[in-house]
């Protein structure tokens, strides 16, 4: 896949919020890094279960999220643009190999500047 196409799917997931969605996806060695935590969470299982308990939560709350693939021009790359209860202050910006994405950081959305 595309970086363009793995973003529309990344934000397929969100809109569903069924991480099923983005499995395949992602490198086995996959990480995830986010602005708000100081860790980088190791592998594509446990970003998995993460992303799931997330998803309930947020499913739970009967908070509201929209996601859509933006193009950013300060990277020039897509990202996913992540509206939660019409706010709209977070992205998840991908890098991929191969096809599959390989890390994901969850960051402000204007942010930007890293590559």
């Amino acid at each position: 896949m595309t970086q363009k196409e793995l973003t529309e799917t990344i934000a397929k997931a969100w809109n569903a919020l069924d991480a099923k969605i983005i499995e395949p996806c992602l490198s086995d060695g996959f990480e995830y890094e986010s602005f708000w935590v100081f860790e980088t969470m190791k592998g594509k299982v446990n970003y998995l279960n993460y992303l799931t308990g997330k998803f309930n939560a947020i499913k739970r709350s009967g908070s509201m999220i929209v996601a859509h693939a933006i193009f950013q021009d300060g990277i020039d790359e897509y990202v996913i643009a992540l509206d939660q209860d019409v706010r709209q202050d977070t992205a998840l910006q991908i890098w991929t190999e191969n096809g599959l994405v390989t890390k994901m950081w969850m960051r402000p959305i204007d942010l930007v500047g890293m590559k």
